[in-house]
């Protein structure tokens, strides 16, 4: 009988290490691979160029009539720079390490990869690590069992031991002068059936996850797939695979894309954009990468390619069905994937397939980010997909005011509004432009749109200028064409237009002489269907995607698809009509609303318009 007060009988740790560590195996990694992506980063961030994955594979049981082998081992070796003893200790600790400082540009950051990741799939984690041959090599482990139940509190201290010799007969890493093994054994938590399915799986994800280190041609690293058989603690090489680069902007070549497209492009760049984000004292890159598929993987009608007779849609194809796996919008963090993200994606269409987007950024944006220690999910990015300024500001705040809100309480959104509607304008162009592919078209990537207006609205303010009729744009002083561009440019960028398409639109209009500018763009908020500026002797002229009137009106009329049944123009003829008539009321309940000292400034304005207008519209007669 224990005698002790029960106050002197009671652990009170603040935390329970049994519970803690149950706790942490629910770590949220999404499947095995992932998990092991995590042991390739430290491998990176060693400094190693050649990374092997080890999946050791026992016999099948014969006393069960439809056993299959299973995998007893997964093991992850490199030929980095090996850790010291102290070094592989922290390595073993959770929430310690030699990459907490979030100023650092490696791909490592919160302390917790190597065991966390171990754990969420395995009883036991061993490390073997060298920095004078594997003969020389440090040892050390981690034991759920010993932690639960013999109640260990520290990781035990590293000991001299030799890298197995059955792991030196299969690792082609054995023969380096420094590197490390990490084996996980007692696999409670895998879901793989067997190895082959494991090496099938974890070359897609890593080609995909480490594209860009598989094809950095100053610091490229190889990573090798091996299926390894164990009998009798014999160990026989039965697979083997290199990990080819599985980029999802399909821009890479060669790549594991199927043919025709492994050793060609698939797809073609669409847009490209940096954003520098002050972060304290320094600052971080925001990089987004737009591409879409080129006319040859979609249309069989106009490709270049032998098109297998056997697959009637591109959807069916192999390079459709690889494509299909990769959608959606990649977010990547010091050179590696942190996931595919389909916020951005309309899942009920297969369409969805042919365009792609990449954001990178550096880590030291992790916080705006929303970056989670499991380096699995940038949460704060992803929850913007989709949500405009509308949305997330308060009602009686105007645009304006929420964001100066969100840049005094320094709020991360306000770094990734602009980031986000970027991408949100960009999506919406490709899906357009892939229509057009399909109809044969063969447009310029951003047409000119309103061309025709735009030179017939042009007479008519030259002529109202040379009757005297003059407006701000007729007396603004004169400049030359480079100026005139850079203004330009400028002013098209703040409605949130990409530098690339801004500049073609002012080299248009300038070398032109148009006097106006008209386009459809997102301004960000729901409150105007149209705006207006004066830059040097042009009117800009912006029709709001976001306003209902884009939708019910602007799109329908300007939809000229040659695809369009009689039956489906008739209706499209009524929704444009019931918009306009629509937006009449709109007008006329707007001045019924109005105080009665506004009512005589809005009839005033209303007739000033309609005068304005007939002299436009009077050229349809003419």
């Amino acid at each position: 009988m224990n005698n002790r007060p029960l106050e002197q009988q009671l652990d009170f740790s603040i935390v329970s290490p049994k519970l803690t560590i149950e706790a942490m195996r629910d770590s949220g990694y999404k499947s095995t691979d992932h998990a092991l992506a995590e042991l390739i980063d430290n491998s990176i961030d060693a400094g190693s160029n050649l990374i092997e994955i080890i999946t050791l594979e026992e016999p099948p049981d014969s006393s069960k009539r439809y056993a299959r082998p299973r995998v007893s081992k997964i093991a992850v070796a490199d030929n980095g720079e090996g850790m010291d003893s102290t070094t592989l200790r922290r390595a073993l600790k959770f929430g310690d390490g030699t990459r907490l400082d979030r100023s650092k540009r490696g791909i490592g950051r919160f302390g917790v990869g190597l065991p966390q990741s171990s754990i969420s799939q395995c009883q036991r984690v061993d490390i073997w690590t060298w920095q004078n041959g594997v003969n020389n090599a440090l040892h050390c482990f981690l034991d759920l069992n010993e932690i639960k139940n013999e109640g260990r509190h520290n990781v035990p201290k590293p000991v001299q031991d030799p890298v197995p010799d059955q792991w030196q007969t299969i690792l082609e890493n054995a023969t380096e002068p420094s590197g490390t093994v990490v084996v996980w054994s007692q696999l409670d938590r895998v879901r793989w059936s067997g190895g082959a399915k494991t090496l099938e799986r974890t070359a897609e994800l890593c080609g995909r996850v480490y594209r860009k280190f598989l094809t950095d041609d100053r610091n490229m690293v190889s990573i090798n797939l091996k299926l390894v058989s164990d009998e009798d603690d014999s160990f026989a090489v039965k697979e083997e695979e290199e990990c080819r680069p599985n980029d999802p902007l399909y821009l890479m070549s060669p790549s594991s894309t199927p043919a025709p497209f492994q050793d060609r492009p698939m797809f073609q760049m669409f847009n490209e954009r940096t954003w520098s984000v002050p972060v304290k004292d320094d600052k971080g890159d925001i990089h987004v990468r737009c591409t879409m598929t080129k006319k040859d993987a979609i249309n069989e009608t106009e490709s270049k390619i032998d098109w297998p007779k056997s697959f009637a849609k591109s959807g069916k194809a192999p390079w459709g069905i690889h494509a299909d796996r990769n959608k959606g919008v990649s977010i990547v963090r010091a050179k590696r994937e942190l996931e595919m993200s389909l916020a951005w994606v309309n899942n009920y269409e297969p369409e969805e397939r042919w365009w792609s987007v990449e954001v990178e950024f550096d880590p030291i944006l992790d916080e705006i980010f929303g970056v989670v220690n499991n380096k699995q999910h940038a949460h704060r990015f992803v929850n913007g997909a989709g949500v405009s300024e509308e949305e997330m500001k308060y009602p009686d705040e105007t645009i304006g005011q929420f964001r100066e809100r969100l840049e005094e309480d320094a709020d991360p959104r306000f770094y990734l509004l602009e980031v986000w509607t970027h991408i949100d304008e960009q999506i919406k162009r490709m899906r357009i432009e892939r229509k057009k592919m399909m109809q044969g078209t063969g447009k310029p990537r951003h047409p000119q749109t309103g061309d025709e207006i735009e030179d017939t609205a042009t007479k008519i303010i030259n002529e109202q200028k040379e009757q005297g009729e003059t407006g701000d744009s007729d007396n603004a002083p004169q400049k030359d064409r480079d100026e005139k561009i850079d203004d330009i440019i400028d002013s098209v960028k703040q409605v949130r237009v990409s530098e690339e398409i801004a500049r073609e639109w002012a080299e248009q209009i300038v070398d032109s002489g148009r006097r106006i500018l008209l386009k459809s763009v997102n301004l960000g908020h729901q409150d105007a269907f149209f705006g207006v500026e004066s830059v040097n002797d042009v009117i800009e002229v912006w029709l709001n995607e976001r306003h209902p009137v884009h939708k019910h009106l602007i799109e329908i009329l300007a939809d000229k698809s040659e695809e369009q049944s009689l039956e489906e123009a008739v209706t499209c003829r009524k929704t444009a009509e019931f918009a306009l008539r629509m937006l009449f009321i709109a007008w006329a309940r707007y001045e019924d609303k109005a105080p009665t000292g506004m009512k005589g400034t809005l009839e005033d304005m209303r007739m000033d318009w309609g005068r304005e207008a007939r002299k436009f519209l009077d050229v349809i007669e003419s």
